[in-house]
């Protein structure tokens, strides 16, 4: 492992590993760990754990590839253009590839904001219209920051999406919104599964070429 590694004891049945997003990697152990059981842990998980900070990394650099005054959404690259008049309000123009606000949207915080409640008002009505269109039900919806998943499916159907499907292609956001909806009926990655996917998602196979080429979906 290239990053700093925390080892916590606490009174714990069982241990748990974290990698965070600046790559360094927690690991709390129950208290009767001795250092033979860490370092069988840690060799078992290092494929693991190099995966998920490999992850981070291409993200960190992701996000330092843009330039000033570039603001990624659904796939495309936007020009951020100060606003002062128009306050917190933020205009998209699709045509022009601008955006304008009052808000420093240059600033990395400030982006992450706006990003975060731009997905939570428009991915709950777009599930909700996918799952009309396509009679796939599910219970409840959460928007997420999940640290290396697009979304996910619980067993008792509910959703979990990632905020940060704001920044795929509106397609790709399709693919994983009909993704996790269809595990509301095949819970596992079986052929019908895809057989299924593939029939109501017509740009399926360039959509995982796209996850595949930025993030991993499972």
């Amino acid at each position: 492992m290239d990053a700093s590694l925390t080892i916590v004891r606490r009174p714990i049945k069982h241990a748990r590993l974290r990698v965070r997003e600046d790559s360094s990697v927690q690991l709390t152990i129950p208290n009767c760990f001795d250092q033979a059981l860490i370092d069988s842990l840690l060799q078992k998980k290092a494929m693991w754990i190099a995966r998920h900070q490999q992850f981070f990394r291409d993200r960190k650099s992701a996000r330092s590839a843009l330039a000033p005054g570039e603001i990624l959404f659904f796939g495309e690259l936007f020009r951020y253009i100060p606003s002062p008049q128009l306050r917190h309000e933020v205009v998209i123009d699709e045509v022009t590839k601008q955006i304008r606000s009052g808000r420093d949207l240059a600033q990395n915080t400030e982006v992450t904001r706006w990003y975060r409640a731009y997905a939570k008002a428009f991915l709950p009505p777009r599930i909700t219209e996918l799952s009309a269109a396509h009679n796939l039900p599910y219970k409840r919806l959460f928007i997420r920051s999940q640290r290396t998943k697009w979304g996910t499916c619980s067993t008792q159907g509910n959703i979990s999406l990632n905020w940060r499907l704001i920044l795929a292609p509106k397609h790709v956001v399709d693919y994983v919104i009909l993704h996790e909806l269809i595990h509301t009926r095949v819970m596992n990655h079986s052929h019908g599964f895809w057989v299924l996917l593939k029939a109501i998602c017509p740009q399926c196979e360039e959509a995982i070429r796209w996850l595949n080429s930025n993030t991993p979906l499972d």
